[in-house]
C-alpha cells in the first residue's frame, strides 16, 4: 500500500474530515437525560466560495449559550505564542533538516522551494513545520485564504459576548505538532512532495465531503491509511486527545447553558472518534 502520511498530515492541518450517517453536514446533536449539546466538525482553512457555511452551524450557534473550541484562537495569534512556536519548531543551532533527510529528498525539497522561500530558512525547520509551510503555500495557491469554521465562530462569539471555553491549551496542541514525523522525517517530506501533484483534487474532495457528510469517501481518503500505516500518529493526534477531551465534554451536560463544541472533524470519526465514544457511554447521537 502506498503510504499517505503527508496527505494525512495536511488533512490534520486542515482538519476537514467529515463522517455522517446520511447526506447532511458535519454537525450532531448529543443528548442524554433531557440534556443536550451540539458537536460540530470544523475546517480550519476555507475559500471564499465555502461561505455561507451550512445553515445547521448557524442554527446551532444561535441555540447555544457557550461555544467551545479546541484551543484559544486569540492567544494563538499573539506574538508571544508565535515566537514560542517558531522556537519549538526549529532545530537547535548546529542541527538542520539536511541531517535527517537523504540527499535526493533534500534536493527535491530544495527544488520545490527554489522560487518560494530561501532554503536557508527551510533547513532550520523541523519536518512538521516544513509541511505546514508547504501546506500554506498550496492552500494559498488554491485560493483557500479565508478563516475557517473555528475562527469564524470565535469572532462571532466574541462580538456577541457569548461564553467561550476551550478543550486544551496552546502548549498541549503545540507539543503534538513538534513531535510530528519523529523517526520518519525522510518519509514525511518525500511523501509530501510526491503527493503535491494531487493535492488540489484531494482537498476539493474533502471540502465537498465536509459539506455533504460523505462518510465512505472520507474514510477511504484519510482515516484507513492513517490507522493502518501510522498507528502512532493516529494514537497521539486523535485517540489521546479525544480521550482527554471526552470528560470535559461530558461535564458540559451538567451546565444550564447549552454548548456548541467545535473541533476538527477528524476527531469525530471511527471507533475512537468522539461520536462513537459518546455512543458507548449511552448518549443519543443524532445528525442535526
Amino acid at each position: 500500500m502506498t503510504k499517505t502520511i503527508s496527505l494525512s498530515f495536511i488533512t490534520l492541518i486542515l482538519l476537514i474530515v467529515s463522517y455522517s450517517v446520511s447526506a447532511q453536514t458535519s454537525l450532531w446533536k448529543i443528548s442524554k437525560d433531557n440534556q443536550t449539546l451540539y458537536l460540530g466538525g470544523t475546517v480550519h482553512v476555507l475559500g471564499h466560495d465555502d461561505y455561507p457555511l451550512p445553515v445547521e452551524f448557524e442554527q446551532a450557534f444561535k441555540a447555544a449559550g457557550k461555544i467551545v473550541f479546541e484551543t484559544n484562537i486569540t492567544q494563538a495569534k499573539e506574538p508571544e505564542f508565535s515566537q514560542k512556536m517558531m522556537q519549538a519548531m526549529l532545530y537547535p543551532l548546529g542541527e538542520s533538516l539536511q541531517d535527517v533527510l537523504s540527499q535526493p529528498t533534500y534536493q527535491r525539497l530544495e527544488a520545490y522551494f527554489s522560487d518560494k522561500v530561501p532554503m536557508g530558512q527551510i533547513s532550520a525547520m523541523k519536518p512538521g513545520m516544513v509541511v505546514i509551510v508547504m501546506s500554506a503555500i498550496e492552500f494559498q495557491r488554491m485560493g483557500m485564504v479565508t478563516v475557517g469554521v473555528d475562527e469564524h465562530f470565535w469572532q462571532r462569539a466574541m462580538a456577541e459576548k457569548k461564553s467561550i471555553d476551550t478543550l486544551e491549551t496552546l502548549d498541549e496542541q503545540l507539543s503534538f505538532l513538534v513531535n510530528m514525523g519523529n523517526g520518519n522525517e525522510n518519509e514525511l517530506i518525500l511523501n509530501t512532495l510526491n503527493d503535491l501533484k494531487n493535492i488540489s483534487s484531494m482537498i476539493n474532495s474533502l471540502r465537498s465531503a465536509w459539506r455533504s457528510g460523505n462518510e465512505l469517501e472520507m474514510k477511504n481518503i484519510v482515516l484507513l491509511d492513517m490507522l493502518e500505516d501510522y498507528p502512532e500518529l493516529y494514537q497521539s493526534m486523535l485517540v489521546e486527545r479525544n480521550n482527554n477531551w471526552l470528560p470535559r465534554i461530558e461535564a458540559m451536560f451538567n451546565d444550564e447553558t447549552t454548548a456548541l463544541v467545535l473541533v476538527g472533524a477528524l476527531h469525530l470519526v471511527g471507533e475512537d472518534g468522539l461520536l462513537q465514544l459518546l455512543r458507548n457511554k449511552g448518549y443519543s447521537v443524532m445528525h442535526y
